[in-house]
């Protein structure tokens, strides 16, 4: 970690840990917080190539955005475990080499992983917050299975942190989205739709085959669901919801 950046922990979640640009650091006074969070468990290593793609066409989109001066990005990825592959960053700070090839393995942590995800949110809003800076965010999951290996939360656990981040003060708003890929298998799309109901996510989208042009479609639909979402910083609400 270089001295740009600091390391925080989540409250209520010890074993969860997350970086972000030091508030010193920063040249505007108002950011959108946005996290994408991706399964690489094993079930994904047919398309592992194309969502690594995908995620960075998703940068390379955000760095067009009128707002891109505005933006703060992490990136997650998730198997058994929750890694992060880099902490909160403005998109001058993401470089080429910043988004590692993704090697799929083991099972599904995705509980663990959305309560990481909103959970760093949370804090650091408030740590930006407490000095003045105006946020909002955004959070997307996507996956193609539903949880089988969460050792921290539950889809209770995530929906109950959303709501307490939306009867705080420290960020303005904050959008949630539960993304489903290669959901053929009834079983599965059943579990997600299911998860998006309990986890109060603010929208489930249904992307169909994992095929590399419903991901590329997918990572036009997150750039520009980002960019609205900071644009809308100020308005004193969320973006409205876009239509995938």
């Amino acid at each position: 970690m270089n001295d740009d950046m600091q390391s925080m922990g989540i409250p209520g979640a010890s074993n969860f840990r997350f970086s972000a640009v030091r508030p010193d650091t920063l040249g505007a006074t108002e950011y959108t917080l946005a996290t994408i969070v991706v399964d690489t468990t094993t079930s994904v290593l047919g398309f592992a190539a194309e969502l690594k793609q995908a995620v960075e066409a998703v940068i390379e989109s955000l760095r067009k955005s009128p707002r891109a001066d505005n933006l703060l990005v992490r990136l997650v990825t998730f198997n058994n475990n929750v890694v992060e592959v880099f902490g909160f960053k403005t998109l001058a700070d993401i470089g080429p080499d910043s988004i590692p090839e993704f090697r799929p393995d083991g099972m599904t942590a995705l509980y663990d992983a959305t309560y990481e995800a909103i959970g760093a949110t949370e804090q650091y809003a408030q740590v930006l917050y407490d000095q003045d800076f105006d946020t909002n965010a955004a959070v997307y999951v996507i996956t193609d299975g539903g949880d089988n290996r969460s050792r921290t939360a539950t889809a209770a656990k995530v929906a109950d942190r959303v709501s307490a981040i939306r009867q705080a003060e420290s960020m303005e708003s904050i959008i949630t989205m539960l993304i489903g890929i290669n959901t053929g298998n009834p079983a599965v799309k059943m579990a997600l739709e299911g998860y998006g109901r309990e986890g109060k996510f603010d929208q489930y989208v249904d992307v169909g085959d994992a095929t590399a042009g419903k991901l590329a479609k997918l990572a036009g639909f997150i750039s520009k669901s980002i960019s609205t979402q900071s644009q809308a910083l100020g308005s004193g609400g969320p973006s409205q919801a876009l239509s995938f």
